[in-house]
Formats: structure tokens, sequence, C-alpha cells
């Protein structure tokens, strides 16, 4: 079951989510959120948890709520709260649900604090093109963009392949396009072939995005990698693409 929670600050876009979530209420979530978020340049978003399940189920639906709510790049921040033990798990959270923006998870008991924290001014330091995603397989890159790719990003990306090229391990990548920024794949590929020094040494990729995307890049998929072997996931399917790496 699904209950808004209103707020008298017009920017913060709050949803009470109970027990479990029918995909007919998926589609009415979005539709609000769309409906809420249309006149905003940015967004704090506020969603309680209550009996929705461990922490695998939440994952599963954020994971799905990417793929289908189209203005995922206004939000700057959000604030989950919840009943279960995993909001002990921070760490956790901004590696796997949204690695662009600020999360943090408050106890059912804290929702006056989640408020407060959501209306502190987001930090306003340069924002990095990438997120590096955590619990990758040993040998599997993986990141998420959340923004253009800058000149410090090539260097940390290039320092965390090179221990593997000195130890001659097989190299892969798992990327997720979350922000495209109005970048194309073919000029986003370029990027990455000019600014990873060992780009020629990944035999397989796996690129996660939207669908409408993902067509563009598949349809260029030869003039891109050459001799990489390359497959294409949606946003929800990260552990199949991950399965598919190792």
């Amino acid at each position: 079951m699904i209950t808004t929670v209103d707020f008298e600050q017009d920017n913060i876009v709050g949803f009470k989510l109970e027990d479990h979530l029918a995909e007919a209420s998926l589609k009415k979530l979005v539709q609000e959120m769309e409906e809420k978020t249309a006149n905003q340049e940015k967004v704090l978003l506020y969603f309680e948890f209550i009996n929705f399940g461990g922490w695998d189920t939440v994952q599963s639906f954020f994971d799905t709520l990417k793929l289908k709510f189209n203005s995922w790049n206004k939000i700057v921040k959000y604030a989950i709260v919840t009943d279960k033990d995993w909001v002990k798990k921070q760490s956790r959270l901004a590696n796997f649900l949204t690695p662009h923006f600020e999360v943090k998870a408050f106890c059912v008991d804290d929702r006056t604090e989640a408020v407060s924290w959501l209306q502190q001014h987001a930090s306003d330091d340069p924002k990095p093109g990438i997120a590096v995603l955590e619990a990758m397989p040993q040998h599997v890159l993986g990141l998420a963009t959340i923004g253009k790719f800058t000149p410090s990003d090539f260097y940390s990306i290039n320092c965390m392949l090179e221990q593997q090229v000195q130890d001659n391990k097989d190299l892969r990548l798992y990327l997720e396009v979350l922000h495209e920024d109005g970048t194309t794949p073919d000029a986003m590929w370029q990027d990455l072939k000019q600014g990873v020094r060992y780009y020629s040494k990944f035999s397989k990729v796996a690129l996660a995005g939207h669908e409408e995307w993902l067509e563009k890049a598949a349809r260029l998929s030869d003039g891109l990698t050459h001799n990489i072997n390359m497959k294409f996931f949606n946003l929800d399917e990260r552990d199949a693409a991950i399965d598919w790496l190792r």
C-alpha cells in the first residue's frame, strides 16, 4: 500500500510504503512522483518503509524504480525511514541504490531528524562523473555514470585497474548509465577509449541503462567495442549482468 506524505516545502516529495507493492501500485507511485517533480529543478525524496521486507526487497524496489522513473537526475538527497534493522547498514545504501546523490537511513522514531537532514543544503562540492559500485566479483570493475567523465574520474579508473593488469587478470566492466546528461553512446564510449589506459584489455562489458538509450548503444556496438564481448541489460537486471560477467 502507498500513501503520500505531505510537507510544507514544495520540493520535498514523500511516500509511505507498507507491506508490499503490486505492479499497479508501482505505476501509481511513479506517476505521482513524476507529477510532483515536474515543476521542480531539484527534489528531496522521503521514503518510509513499514513491514516492507528485508534489504533485498528494498534494493529490488529501487532497481525497478530507477528503470521506470524518468526524473531521477533531479533528486539531490533522499531519506529512508524504516522499521527494519538494516537501517544500520548505511554504508551499503549509496553504492547499491543511488550513487549519484546523498542517501541516509533513519529509524522510525527519527522521522523528524530525517526531515531536518533533508532540509540541510546538499554539498556544493564538484561532483565526480562516476561512482564505484561495491560488492563486485574480484575481476569486475563496477561503475555508475552520475555525470560527465572528468580527468580525475579516468585517473581513478586507471588506478583501480593497474594492479589487476600487473597480475595479468582478465578485466571485465559493469557500466550502469544512470545519468546520461545528453551523452550519446558513441560519445561516451569514445571518452572511455581515450581516457581509460587499459581499455583494450577488457574482455567483457555489461552495459546497463534505460531501454531507449540501450537501443542506440546496441545499434552502434560493433563500431564501439570491436573485440570486446558486450551485452546489454536494463537497470533492474544488475544481478543477471554480474552473473554474465563472472
